[in-house]
């Protein structure tokens, strides 16, 4: 994992090892810590506050579900490439007319670097067509923050307010993205929901900023900061101090609350269950949880789906209690997964890898193991509930629609994209690149297609044509003369 500078006009990478020792070094004197700023709540309200809405609240027949994987800019860029095709895609609707797929998406699930595309739609909607390019994409996040991080001033606030690494980013996002908006802000706009995910680090679980998630430490999310959720979401651990949220559990009583009588009489049936209810009991404890330490969701599920796996075992359970005349039609999963397999050196070589490598190939091969566990989960119950709809003859049918490098087939290009490093600067051209391979990826996917098959989506007058998009790649095969006129034909 490597990070981007900029001198004399040229871009190298600097290795994460280094920038990490220079962190440590130049605030490893400071010692003054800033206190959580999570606003206690008295009383529960579950009808009240940012929550998943339950299955019975999606909108119409059908449902769709995006999940933004991890992965700095790389991941931020592809998931808004995927937002244009869903924004150019239409489908018909019962009375005649037709819909944006972009309009029906009822829950955005992200971490990390996914998380600042999910956040950014969920507060200012179709502005993300307009100025999030500007925003965040091609901003230089990453060189600005290690500017203000070597400023002295930086050095006396972090000494003497408690403003480290963390803060300093949650100011920046703030100026730059999100001015000051809370979840209170966010819920105005009504779906979809946006669950944006950090992981919990005295339990290693994944930490969801809903309300639900909130009830268990009597904390109010709706006064809570967007800037704060989505830094957590992305603060990579030892580079960035965790956010901080005080346990605030013993000033309510949950204790005849649904949700906690839910997770008291819930029996687990795997190890894995129980680790993830008794952490979420854990939370009750004050007295021995004082504080909740919430670092980069990608530690705990770099692919945003365990999310979308509860929301479809849920939605499972009510199309057992439907009417088979209200039984939901559609249910689209999409999965923006920016994981890359760039090239590998090591093998090439006889003697040991340099540190930087070790630690760049241990990470991958952790986060490459727990990925594939959760897409067999996930493959696994969608699965399950196709076959059972099959079966007793129910119209569910449910489509998964993954977003990745892997289904790129022209190995120049394959090799291009995987080499794109974890970081939160790209250069222009490389962000062009994501943007039209996160559209080009989703258009041409099997399940994507067969979706919209089924529901006769189409591609909105003056969208921008494949041969367009395919210009970024100078390999792929639709660049042909041709092409045009074969999607005009198609369309």
């Amino acid at each position: 994992m490597h990070y981007l500078n900029k001198a004399g006009g040229t871009t190298r990478l600097v290795p994460l090892p280094c920038l990490l020792l220079a962190l440590a070094i130049a605030l490893s004197g400071c010692a003054t810590t800033r206190p959580p700023s999570n606003k206690a709540i008295s009383r529960i309200d579950e009808s009240a506050g940012y929550r998943i809405p339950g299955g019975e609240s999606e909108r119409g027949e059908d449902v769709l579900l995006l999940a933004f994987s991890g992965g700095g800019t790389r991941a931020a860029a592809l998931s808004y490439g995927v937002m244009q095709e869903l924004r150019d895609t239409l489908i018909p609707t019962s009375n005649g007319s037709t819909i944006r797929l972009l309009d029906e998406v009822d829950i955005i699930s992200s971490v990390s670097g996914g998380s600042f595309t999910a956040a950014y739609y969920g507060l200012y909607r179709e502005r993300l067509f307009e100025d999030y390019e500007q925003d965040f994409l091609r901003q230089g996040v990453q060189q600005a923050l290690i500017t203000q991080l070597f400023n002295p001033m930086h050095w006396i606030r972090s000494g003497f307010s408690g403003f480290n690494r963390t803060e300093m980013a949650v100011d920046y996002y703030n100026r730059i993205l999100f001015n000051g908006a809370t979840f209170n802000d966010m819920a105005k706009n009504g779906p979809p929901f946006i669950a944006i995910n950090a992981t919990e680090l005295g339990s290693g679980l994944r930490f969801t900023f809903t309300q639900t998630q909130f009830d268990l430490i009597c904390t109010d999310l709706g006064s809570y900061p967007i800037a704060r959720a989505v830094t957590a979401s992305s603060a990579v651990p030892v580079a960035f101090p965790p956010i901080v949220l005080t346990n605030h559990a013993a000033q309510c009583d949950m204790s005849a609350t649904e949700e906690w009588q839910t997770l008291a009489q819930l029996v687990p049936e795997t190890a894995v269950q129980d680790r993830l209810v008794e952490g979420l009991k854990s939370y009750r404890d004050a007295g021995r949880r004082k504080y909740l330490h919430l670092v980069d969701g990608g530690v705990a599920d770099n692919l945003g789906l365990r999310v979308m796996i509860d929301r479809v075992e849920a939605l499972d359970q009510l199309q057992l209690q439907a009417p088979r005349n209200t039984s939901i039609r559609n249910i689209l999963i999409i999965l923006v997964n920016a994981e890359v397999n760039p090239e590998r050196l090591i093998d090439r070589s006889p003697g040991p890898p340099s540190i930087a490598a070790t630690m760049d190939a241990v990470t991958s091969a952790q986060f490459e193991s727990y990925n594939r566990e959760t897409l067999d989960k996930l493959r696994h119950l969608l699965g399950h509930i196709n076959q059972r709809s099959k079966d007793e003859g129910l119209p569910t049918r449910v489509y998964f629609a993954q977003v990745s490098f892997e289904h790129v087939k022209i190995r120049e290009i394959n090799k291009l994209l995987n080499a794109l490093p974890t970081t939160l600067e790209l250069d222009d051209i490389d962000v062009d690149r994501l943007i039209v391979a996160g559209r080009l990826l989703l258009r041409n996917e099997p399940d994507f297609q067969a979706f919209k098959q089924r529901n006769k989506g189409r591609l909105a007058p003056g969208a921008i044509t494949e041969h367009a998009l395919c210009q970024y790649f100078e390999n792929h095969p639709s660049c042909a003369p041709h092409a045009p006129e074969q999607e005009a034909a198609e369309d």
